[in-house]
């Protein structure tokens, strides 16, 4: 039986409480289109984030918009014009004014 002193402590988890299964990015093989997307709307759930900057009404999405979303980062389509502007504007500087 092993005392206090000599337990041995785990090292951190890697995970973060919010994402159970951590992503592996350089064995997922995505397109450009969808490496930027995880990049700028993070891991968790990009797809979703990208489907509200597409609606009109970012409270109104629907889960066929969300799975259109998912199949533009995963390449499965190529993404649509309003997909790249919506990436483009999240790259681009902001002007202040």
């Amino acid at each position: 039986m092993r005392g206090e002193s000599s337990a041995r402590l785990l090292p951190p988890a890697r995970r973060t409480p919010g994402n159970l299964f951590p992503r592996h990015l350089g064995r997922e093989n995505l397109p450009a289109f969808g490496r930027a997307c995880i990049a700028i709307f993070g891991i968790d759930k990009p797809g979703l984030a990208l489907a509200q900057r597409l609606a009109s009404d970012p409270n109104d999405v629907s889960d066929s918009d969300v799975r259109k979303a998912n199949l533009y980062i995963k390449g499965t389509t190529p993404p649509s014009y309003e997909a790249l502007m919506v990436v483009l504007d999240e790259l681009r500087p902001r002007k202040r004014a």
